[in-house]
């Protein structure tokens, strides 16, 4: 079972919000809201109106195929390649989790839901945020990481847009960008465990080619803590109280 959450930006507060999950379910998909779309700026989505509903589909629902490029357009095979992802093993929510499928129409992005692997450990892929800001002695530096390049993660709880905002910067103390807010929680969670307080965080794949957003692609992996959540903000929650969902 494969799931991914769409997060939402409320542009009165800049804030991100979850507001729905889907998940590909017994060669379907299921689509219901999270406790977050119940946000007073939420609109519902269209032809999706009913927040307590769950939706089902045999085909993927249009909102997440027009962030996908075509398969038939060259563009498509360039975003697999950046994002890593064999095209014989393609599967959409693979490459919706990694890349976002963000569009410039809208304030909208996909991440996945971390699962438990079979070495219990937590595993994200991202790419960095925030390259296009970088300086120029970063940016030289960025355009030089190769792949398995180890790389560190660092607290900036003086962030004046994000108190939880996580530093990715190289061994030697050069910055490349941001962790993605969205799992800022999760890490930060992990890096505080008083057990764990090991982890790993190397470059997977690097695309000079690409735009800035796609340029650096990561895989972070700690363990799996005993008894930890991840996402577990309430907002993540499903909305409905359809017992089908628990």
């Amino acid at each position: 079972m494969n799931s991914v959450f769409v997060i939402w930006k409320d542009n009165e507060d800049g804030m991100w919000h979850p507001v729905a999950k889907l998940t590909r379910l017994n060669g379907g998909f299921r689509f219901n809201y999270t406790k977050g779309a119940g946000h007073k700026n939420f609109i519902a989505l269209p032809r999706m109106e009913d927040l307590s509903k769950v939706y089902h589909s045999s085909v993927l629902f249009s909102f997440f195929t027009n962030r996908l490029i075509p398969t038939n357009r060259p563009e498509f095979k360039k975003m697999l390649e950046w994002s890593d992802i064999d095209l014989s093993t393609y599967d959409e929510l693979d490459l919706l989790g990694v890349s976002g499928g963000a569009r410039q129409t809208d304030e909208f992005r996909i991440i996945p839901e971390p699962k438990i692997t079979l070495n219990n450990e937590y595993k994200i892929r991202f790419f960095i945020s925030g390259v296009r800001y970088l300086s120029t002695e970063s940016s030289d530096r960025m355009k030089k990481l190769y792949p398995r390049e180890e790389l560190k993660l660092i607290y900036e709880n003086d962030n004046e847009h994000d108190c939880n905002a996580i530093l990715v910067s190289t061994t030697e103390n050069i910055k490349v960008g941001y962790c993605p807010k969205y799992f800022n929680s999760d890490i930060r969670k992990l890096l505080n465990d008083e057990i764990l307080k090991k982890y790993s965080l190397n470059v997977a794949k690097i695309n000079l080619d690409a735009p800035a957003p796609y340029k650096v692609l990561c895989e972070f992996t700690a363990e799996w803590p005993s008894g930890f959540i991840p996402l577990i903000s309430d907002e993540y929650e499903a909305y409905t109280t359809n017992h089908a969902l628990v």
